[in-house]
């Protein structure tokens, strides 16, 4: 066992011995004598101190010293050393939409650990959650997400994992398995890595493939349209087989609409009829960002969001309808201004258009990214290190100041059952 705060226990032992000496210095009645002049003398108690060979009271001693002691150590955190060589495990599982396969993912990663070995299983797309070491095969027959995945939010759920297991092992291994998309590195990357303090090890999977079919506009949007530069580059041309179709409607959805979703199509509502007050809007779609004066619609809480604004609000969402789906985007363009020619805007015009369900065809990223994850060590991180951060409370804490409370009820008890001297 070793303590966290030792000058708490030091000062604990320091008060037993002072409780020590305490008994050593024994009170008691001189001799008496008879005198002629004793007449003259108070008649009160007199007493004198001494030092005793030998403590008097070796219960209540035994009570203080072991109350003084349990106190002591509750307050200087004492923790137990783990098992040397215990080597515990935390898998970081990619399951974002740039996963070609779940259940070759989820065999991969149980694979990198042995049974019996401390684990923590974290699955991540855009948010990362900690599962248990039974959610193995639910993970893998799971279907992917269609979130972009983000390693920075997975690095920094790996740290704060890293601190629980570092109570029970000597070093910590932390394992990736992604397909490590460039779509996944951002600004915040790096500084999440150096805050592990150990090698990853790395295990790469198929960057997921574009298997969509093509797609194209069921018509396309005349030139005088606010959205008709946006979507100039989408084909309206002849039907190709497995090509899926989207319509844009810029009304009201009419039951020929709802007919077109059920049957395999997309129609997305992209309605120009509502003048909300422009302002200059945060809009986010898949990879893409822009701020600019858009106008913002309230949509329905119904639906899976395809887009948001930069408060977290829906900018657009999506429901399926029969074999298709229906769109609906609260994003208005201004009467007047060239947004609509904007690489940014269009991206993010063609992608709010795009059918529901389309395939993504992500990039893996480069060497020198894969190089900056994996590090330059080849060691685990100390168990140590990861408790720099802050330790936890030991629960020998709470048993000791326990035991320091049993104790001072039973020196109560013990001094009060002691017999008084006699006078």
């Amino acid at each position: 066992m070793s303590f966290l705060a030792p000058w708490a226990f030091v000062i604990g032992a320091f008060s037993a011995a002072g409780a020590l000496f305490l008994h050593l210095v024994a009170r008691q009645r001189p001799a008496a004598y008879l005198l002629p002049t004793t007449r003259f003398i108070p008649d009160q108690r007199t007493l004198v101190s001494r030092i005793a060979t030998r403590p008097r009271d070796l219960v209540l001693l035994l009570l203080r010293m072991l109350l003084l002691l349990c106190a002591g150590a509750a307050f200087a955190r004492p923790v137990l050393p783990p098992a040397r060589g215990t080597v515990a495990h935390i898998v970081l599982l990619d399951r974002s939409r740039a996963v070609a396969s779940t259940a070759d993912a989820s065999a991969r990663a149980r694979a990198l650990v042995r049974d019996g070995a401390p684990l923590t299983v974290i699955a991540f797309d855009t948010v990362p959650s900690v599962l248990a070491r039974s959610d193995w095969d639910s993970l893998a027959n799971a279907a992917r997400s269609e979130s972009v995945g983000s390693l920075s939010a997975a690095l920094i759920a790996a740290r704060r994992a890293g601190e629980a297991l570092a109570e029970r092992a000597d070093s910590v291994q932390l394992h990736i398995v992604s397909p490590f998309a460039a779509s996944e590195f951002d600004s915040a990357t790096s500084r999440a890595r150096a805050a592990w303090p150990g090698a990853i090890r790395i295990e790469r999977l198929p960057v997921r493939s574009h298997t969509a079919a093509g797609w194209r506009l069921d018509r396309l949007l005349p030139a005088s349209d606010q959205l008709g530069p946006a979507l100039a580059s989408v084909s309206s041309s002849t039907p190709r087989s497995n090509e899926k179709v989207t319509r844009v409607v810029r009304g009201a959805p009419t039951t020929a609409d709802s007919a077109f979703a059920r049957a395999g199509g997309t129609v997305v509502r992209w309605d120009t009829t509502a003048t909300p007050r422009v302002a200059a809007e945060g809009l986010a779609a898949g990879d893409d960002v822009i701020v600019a004066a858009l106008g913002h619609l309230a949509l329905s809480s119904k639906g899976r969001a395809v887009a948001r604004w930069e408060d977290g609000t829906r900018a657009a969402v999506e429901e399926s309808v029969g074999a298709g789906c229906m769109r609906m985007v609260g994003v208005v363009l201004p009467a007047a201004g060239d947004i609509a020619l904007h690489p940014p805007f269009q991206r993010i015009a063609r992608g709010l258009i795009a059918p529901c369900g389309r395939g993504v065809s992500d990039v893996a990223a480069d060497s020198s990214q894969i190089r900056m994850i994996a590090g330059t060590t080849q060691r685990s991180a100390p168990a140590a290190s990861l408790r720099s951060g802050g330790e936890r409370p030991s629960p020998l804490a709470r048993w000791l100041l326990g035991a320091a409370l049993m104790l001072a009820i039973a020196e109560l008890v013990v001094r009060a059952r002691t017999a008084p001297e006699t006078p």
